[in-house]
């Protein structure tokens, strides 16, 4: 004959219910970690891909408009590049106008710079099915303007190509590359998108033999 207490009952059902508490933080614990692994493998990634076409599209769209209205036809390749011949009409020597150029870098970048931030400032369209992390869907929905992009960096750097088009004749097209580096923040997490856009500033034909360490080289390094 077995003989049951209440204190035996209570026993029993206390570790029941610790059992069961045991159970429902494990399970909570699992879903925490489930949710931040999800969060930070699926949804972050299809955040990032929306946030990084757009970074991309409004540098370059920065950058273009920067160069319209601070470069365009202002600036001749004479401002940038001195060419000294020798009486055979060979060229001997070129000259980078080194004052010319980081004055252009500044204010490209600058310009460029304060054009992203005003770009960025507006938001991203992101529509709310992204936040779901499910591919399929990221493009759907209706669209939340994200706000959390900013810019890290502008810098600008100056060079140049040489390429024969005759006998003696030599195009030498100068560019300029300028890198934004814009940074995309989400709740513990964030990704730094680096974009380069190179641009034609100026270029013109040389006529003459032009030596071989400039025509191997980069005449702006």
């Amino acid at each position: 004959m077995i003989e049951c207490t209440d204190k035996n009952i209570w026993y029993v059902k206390k570790r029941r219910f610790k059992n069961k508490r045991r159970f429902v933080v494990l399970l909570i614990l699992i879903s925490v970690i489930f949710g931040y692994i999800y969060y930070h493998t699926l949804v972050c990634a299809e955040i990032f891909n929306f946030c990084v076409d757009y970074a991309y599209s409004y540098s370059t769209e920065a950058v273009n408009k920067t160069i319209l209205n601070s470069v365009s036809d202002s600036v001749k390749y004479s401002d940038l590049v001195t060419v000294d011949k020798n009486v055979n009409g060979d060229i001997t020597l070129m000259t980078v106008n080194s004052i010319k150029v980081n004055t252009l870098n500044k204010e490209i970048a600058t310009a460029t710079s304060n054009i992203l931030k005003d770009k960025l400032k507006q938001g991203i369209p992101i529509p709310w099915l992204t936040f779901t992390g499910i591919g399929v869907l990221s493009g759907y929905g209706k669209t939340i303007t994200f706000k959390t992009v900013s810019v890290s960096s502008v810098n600008c750097n100056f060079n140049s190509n040489f390429k024969s088009v005759g006998l003696n004749q030599t195009l030498h097209s100068v560019y300029i590359n300028v890198i934004c580096e814009v940074i995309i923040e989400v709740p513990f997490n964030s990704k730094k998108v680096r974009t380069e856009t190179s641009v034609l500033v100026s270029e013109t034909v040389l006529v003459g033999k032009v030596p071989e360490t400039y025509l191997n080289g980069n005449l702006f390094n």
